[in-house]
């Protein structure tokens, strides 16, 4: 695949079928995903990965949290059960932390750095034809979740990455075309 086409078909996958991933797989892309754009190479980046048994004892983990967090207090045990089923079936977890050092202005290029990174697995999975889905935000963003990963207080959490081989991939969804978000200087 070309670049453009690679980029054109990456899509944002949640379901996933049962086969494996092989460790060296997700261990080999992230050494392609690494060659992001980074100020002075800080390479402000780490990863926590929950692959085979340690995605069973992350998804306990993560269960507990969500427990603990309240995320079930107003769901039946069915819905509760449904949400762990759901969770189980993402075959590896990637958490990715970036460092938090440096001037503001620093802290702000790491974090760009890193995401550029994530752009990179997501594209370089796709064109191995594995699918991936970037969670942010909620409980991910947490001091809990941040603690469950062991994340050093001079790191934070910008997402985890789901990782499997796509059981289902979503149709294209149309874009805004950019010359119409673009103003000429």
């Amino acid at each position: 695949m070309h670049a453009q086409q690679v980029i054109e078909t990456r899509r944002s996958i949640r379901s996933y079928t049962e086969q494996p991933v092989p460790v060296e797989l997700v261990e080999a892309l992230l050494d392609t995903a690494i060659y992001a754009p980074n100020h002075k190479l800080r390479e402000p980046w780490r990863f926590v990965l929950a692959i085979e048994d340690g995605q069973t004892r992350y998804v306990d983990a993560l269960m507990e949290l969500l427990t603990a967090r309240g995320q079930f207090e107003t769901k039946t045990s069915e819905q509760r059960q449904q949400a762990e089923q759901k969770l189980r079936e993402v075959p590896v977890y990637l958490t990715v932390l970036c460092q938090v050092q440096g001037t503001p202005d620093q802290q702000l290029e790491d974090t760009l750095a890193t995401a550029a990174m994530i752009q990179n697995l997501q594209l370089v999975a796709t064109e191995r034809g594995l699918g991936c889905c970037w969670k942010s935000g909620k409980h991910w963003f947490t001091p809990e979740y941040a603690s469950l990963v062991d994340a050093s207080e001079n790191e934070r959490v910008l997402g985890v990455i789901q990782i499997g081989w796509p059981a289902i991939v979503p149709p294209v969804k149309p874009r805004t075309s950019a010359k119409d978000k673009l103003t000429h200087f």
